[in-house]
This record gives structure tokens, sequence and C-alpha cells, in this order.
């Protein structure tokens, strides 16, 4: 890396960092003011724990709006060095643009990767050990403890499984209730356990009986019926894509998962992790393209305004994306790269018409 490298990688950093700071800790004050459910987690699992978790929270939103603070930061940031004169500087040495842009545009793809692969998965793994679902926390917001109905396969056949309590992220149940789908005129077969354990392929069923039509209740101290149901398909059933990382996510797509709205949020989930350095990319160049330009009077008032306002374009047709290829409307792919890709073309376009303007 070169000395302007440097000086732009330094400058740009410390400024985003500033802003995604700031970001953070408006986050956190809002959860600790939540102090409602900051008392309750505080009499279920302690205030230790209660505080590590609004941190978490607060990280999470900030690892979220990472698009906008990005922006922000980068436009301060360049702000701040056109006001020192080291950008004209830095002109009048002959690098173009493009030079000037390569090193901080690697810093913010390395940045997003590290933040998608390690930041957010190490808040995720935190959470899922803290339970932080069960005690309403996180992105399901409890649904773990409540009555839930699972349709389920297996060697055995199709069947409904319903259960009244869901233990960790739906591989323990209790108080369970099967029922068979069986051809029409054949004998109806209802099953209820007290507890089920989730095995390789199976369910693995613990004090229950077994009801059929035409004969005596069955009793059964164990008893196995065949699924292909995973652990994170269960997880996505109950909670959201949101509350798997990366690697899990990565993991349950390779394993398959058979219920097609839960891979339709996992697959657009995990594309959104790949693309998330790219829409940061795509910030970093909006922000060199509305402010990198010199100004004379040093006014650069609207210019930040357009900026932003196109950030924030950018955020909110992430999340739509998002939200449409989590329900099966849009392809996956398009739905996570799509706000990527739209973001570099625009910061390139208006870019390559200040540069070189019209061809």
């Amino acid at each position: 890396m070169n000395r302007i490298g440097r000086v732009l990688c330094i400058r740009l950093a410390s400024r985003i960092g500033l802003v995604v700071g700031i970001f953070f800790g408006i986050i956190l004050l809002v959860e600790f003011l939540d102090t409602g459910r900051f008392n309750q987690t505080a009499e279920l699992a302690g205030p230790w724990t209660s505080t590590g978790l609004a941190f978490l929270s607060a990280l999470r939103w900030s690892l979220l709006g990472l698009p906008v603070t990005v922006l922000i930061g980068a436009i301060v940031g360049l702000i701040d060095l056109h006001s020192h004169r080291e950008m004209v500087i830095i002109s009048a040495s002959g690098r173009s643009i493009w030079s000037a842009m390569r090193w901080p545009v690697l810093m913010i793809l390395l940045a997003g990767i590290v933040a998608t692969t390690v930041v957010d998965s190490f808040a995720i793994r935190v959470y899922q050990q803290l339970d932080a679902a069960q005690i309403g926390w996180g992105r399901a917001y409890g649904v773990q403890n409540r009555e839930t109905w699972f349709s389920q396969s297996g060697e055995d056949g199709e069947y409904m499984l319903y259960a009244r309590n869901v233990l960790q992220g739906g591989t323990q149940l209790r108080n369970v209730s099967i029922l068979r789908f069986l051809p029409e005129g054949g004998e109806g077969t209802r099953i209820h356990s007290a507890r089920a354990d989730l095995e390789d392929g199976a369910w693995l069923l613990h004090d229950g009986v077994v009801l059929d039509v035409d004969s005596a209740p069955k009793p059964f101290a164990q008893m196995r019926i065949g699924t292909i149901a995973t652990p994170s398909e269960l997880s996505l059933k109950l909670g959201t894509a949101e509350d798997m990382s990366w690697f899990d996510l990565r993991q349950s797509l390779r394993n398959g998962i058979s219920d097609p709205f839960a891979r339709a949020a996992a697959q657009t989930r995990f594309q959104k992790l790949n693309a998330i350095p790219f829409v940061l990319m795509g910030s970093l160049l909006i922000a060199f393209a509305f402010t990198a330009g010199y100004r004379r009077a040093g006014h650069y008032g609207w210019t930040i305004v357009y900026g932003i306002v196109l950030g924030l374009v950018v955020f909110v047709i992430t999340e739509m994306a998002d939200r449409a290829g989590s329900a099966g409307v849009l392809h996956p792919i398009a739905a996570a790269w799509g706000p990527a890709l739209t973001a570099i073309v625009i910061g390139l376009t208006v870019i390559l018409r200040k540069e070189d303007g019209r061809v």
C-alpha cells in the first residue's frame, strides 16, 4: 500500500468507525430504555445476561444498518480530506479518482467479509448460548416456547406433529401429538407422547400411547418415527433465518431443507450475507461520487443530502428485496445481489459522469 492509499484508508476508517460507534451507542441507549424487557430478562437470567443481550442486540442492529452508516462515515471522511485540501494535493500529484479509490475499496470489502463471517457469527453464537429467543430477545422473540405445528415426512409416511412446548431450537418437544396422513378409507392413528427428541432421521418418542380406531390404546416407553427434518430446518420454522450465522446457513443448505418457504428464507439470508461486502462497496462508491469533486466555496450541503438519500434508497431496496426473497416471491440471488449491483452501478455512473462527462 502506498502512502496516499494509507492516508485515505486511515481517514475513512476512522470516520466510518466513529459513525458506526455513534449509531451503536444510540441503539444501545434505546435497548436500555426498554426497562420492561430489561428487568424481565434480569429476573429470568440475571442482570449481567440482560446487559450482555442488550449489547448484542445493539451490535446486530448496527450490522443491519452498515450500508447507511458506511455511506455517512465515508462522506464525513472525504469532506474532512477536502477541508484540509488533501484531496486537492492527491489530484495535483497526478492520481486519478480510480487510483485513489483502489485501497479504500479493498479495505471496505475486507471489512464487509469480516463483519458477515466473524462479527455476525459471533453475535449469533452468543445469542444461542444465552438462549436469547427463549427469554424474549432476538428476531424470534421467544417463539420457541409456544404451541407449534410441524408438517413432517419420512420413512413412516407423512404426518402432522403438534407440540405444546418447543425447546432447544425445535429438537426437544414436550406434550406431543402426532396425526398420521392415511389414504382415503384408511383407519386413523394418533400418537400422544410426553416428550420427543430429534435424532438422526427420526423422532424418539418417550412415555406415550398409540390410539387406533379399532383397537385398545397401546402404551409405550419409547418409539421411533422417521423424519427427514434437520435441526436447522426446525430452527428456521420456529424463528427466522436472521437467527442463523453464515456457517450454519451454509451447512443447512448443503444438507438440504425440504420445506420450500424455509429454504427460500435460508437461501436469501445466505446470499444477502455474501452480498453485504459489495453493498458496502456500493455505499463507498456513492460517497466518492457525491463528495470527491472539488468545491471552491467548500459547500457540500445538497451534495451530502443527495448521497444520504441514495444510501437510504439502497437500504430500503435491500430490505424490501430481502422480504420478497424470504417469502419466495423473488429468486434469492436476485433479491440479495440486486441491491448490491444497483449501489455499485449508481456510484460508478456518477463518478464516470463527473470524471469523463458525457460520452
